[in-house]
C-alpha cells in the first residue's frame, strides 16, 4: 500500500510538472514549419553531443591516470585541459536536455522554464569565455613579460572573481531570454542583445588571438636561441644569457596550454555569425547547425591536442621525471639563468642539451 501510494505520488507530480510546462509552452510546431532545418539540427545535435562527450571522458579518464600515478596536484600543462573538459562537460550537458527536448516537443522551452535555463546557460557561456581569456592573459605574461601570476590554491583567484562577474551579467539580462528557435537564448529583441554578444565574442577572441600570437612567437625565439647555444669560452658562467632546464620546461607547457588556446578560438569563432544573423532577424538552420558543430569540435579537438602533447599512454609520454608537475609547483626551485653556472666544468664538455628539458652533457 505504502509504495501504491508513492508511486501513485510521483505520477500525479509528473503531471502537474508536465502540464506546467505544456502551458508556457508556444506550441510552434517547428517541423512543420521546417521539416528539413528541424531535422538538420537535431540531427547534427545528436551526432557532435556524443563525440563531444567521448573527448570529454577521453581526457578525464587519462588525466585521473595521470593523478593517480604521481599523487601530486596537476602541472598547469593539465589543469588546463581539465578545466576546459568541465567546462564542455556542462555545455554538452545542456545541449542535451535542450536537444532532448527539441526532438520530443518539436519546439524550444517557453515561459520561465526558459528563461531559467537560458540564464544558467549564459552564465556557463560567460565563464567559459572569460576563464580561457584569463589564461590566455595568464601565459602571456609569463612567457613575454616574465611576470608570475598567483592565482592561489585551486586556482580560486582566477575562478571566483570570473564567476561573480558572469553571473550577474547572466542574471541582469533575466527578462531578455526565451526561446530563439532552436533553443533559449537572448531574444534579438532589441539592436544592444545582438551587438553586445558579438562586442563580447569579439573582445575575447582578440585577446586570446593576441596572447596566442604574441606567446608563440616568444617561445619561438627561446627555442632558437637555445637551439644555438654551444659550450664555449665565456658562454657557460655567470654572464650568461642562457635559459635554465627549469625555463626550457616552462616553454614546452606555455606552448602546450597555447593549443588548448588556439582550440578555444577555433570553437567560439562561429559564434560571430550567429550574432550577425540575429542582428539581421533571423538566423537559418544552417547557422544553428553550424554552432553546434563548432561548439562540440572543442572537446573532440582538446582530446586530439592532448594526445599530441602526452601521448597514447595512459601515464603520460615521460613519466619518470617530473619537470612538468615542478614548473606550476610553488615549492620547486627556481634556477636563475643569470647565476647559473656548471660545477667541475671540463674542457671537454662539448655541449648541453636543453631541446627536452634535460641537462645531458656530451663529452668526446
Amino acid at each position: 500500500m505504502l509504495s501504491s501510494k508513492y508511486f501513485k505520488f510521483s505520477l500525479l507530480f509528473i503531471l502537474i510538472f508536465k502540464n506546467f510546462v505544456s502551458a508556457q509552452e508556444s506550441h510552434v510546431d517547428l517541423y512543420e514549419v521546417d521539416p528539413a532545418g528541424f531535422l538538420s539540427v537535431v540531427i547534427f545535435e545528436s551526432i557532435f553531443v556524443p563525440l563531444g562527450f567521448i573527448g570529454v571522458f577521453f581526457i578525464l579518464i587519462r588525466i585521473f591516470f595521470r593523478w593517480s600515478f604521481k599523487r601530486k596536484s596537476l602541472s598547469m600543462a593539465l589543469r588546463v585541459p581539465f578545466y576546459l573538459s568541465m567546462l564542455d562537460f556542462g555545455f554538452l550537458i545542456f545541449q542535451a536536455i535542450s536537444n532532448g527536448y527539441l526532438a520530443i516537443n518539436h519546439t524550444a522551452m517557453s515561459g520561465s522554464t526558459c528563461k531559467s535555463y537560458a540564464t544558467v546557460t549564459v552564465a556557463f557561456t560567460l565563464f567559459h569565455r572569460l576563464i580561457i581569456a584569463g589564461i590566455s592573459i595568464i601565459t602571456y605574461l609569463r612567457v613575454c613579460r616574465n611576470k608570475v601570476c598567483d592565482t592561489g590554491r585551486f586556482d580560486w583567484k582566477l575562478f571566483l572573481p570570473v564567476a561573480v562577474l558572469s553571473l550577474f551579467i547572466a542574471i541582469s539580462a533575466y527578462n531578455t531570454y526565451g526561446p530563439v528557435i532552436y533553443w533559449c537564448a537572448a531574444l534579438p529583441n532589441t539592436i544592444a542583445i545582438p551587438i553586445s554578444s558579438i562586442c563580447m565574442t569579439v573582445i575575447v577572441l582578440s585577446i586570446c588571438s593576441f596572447c596566442y600570437i604574441q606567446t608563440i612567437r616568444a617561445i619561438r625565439a627561446i627555442k632558437k636561441q637555445q637551439s644555438t647555444v654551444a659550450v664555449g669560452s665565456g658562454v657557460v658562467g655567470n654572464k650568461s644569457n642562457t635559459h635554465s632546464p627549469i625555463d626550457s620546461v616552462e616553454i614546452k607547457v606555455s606552448k602546450k596550454v597555447m593549443g588548448y588556446i588556439l582550440v578555444f578560438m577555433l570553437q567560439w569563432v562561429p559564434a560571430i555569425p550567429y550574432d550577425i544573423c540575429q542582428f539581421f532577424g533571423r538566423a537559418g538552420a544552417w547557422v544553428y547547425c553550424m554552432v553546434v558543430v563548432s561548439i562540440n569540435m572543442g572537446p573532440i579537438g582538446n582530446a586530439i591536442f592532448y594526445v599530441m602533447n602526452e601521448g597514447w599512454s595512459r601515464y603520460g609520454s615521460d613519466i619518470n621525471t617530473s619537470a612538468y608537475d615542478s614548473v606550476t609547483d610553488k615549492s620547486s626551485t627556481k634556477v636563475d639563468s643569470k647565476n647559473f653556472t656548471i660545477p667541475n666544468y671540463d674542457d671537454n664538455m662539448k655541449s648541453i642539451d636543453i631541446e627536452n628539458g634535460s641537462f645531458d652533457i656530451e663529452k668526446n
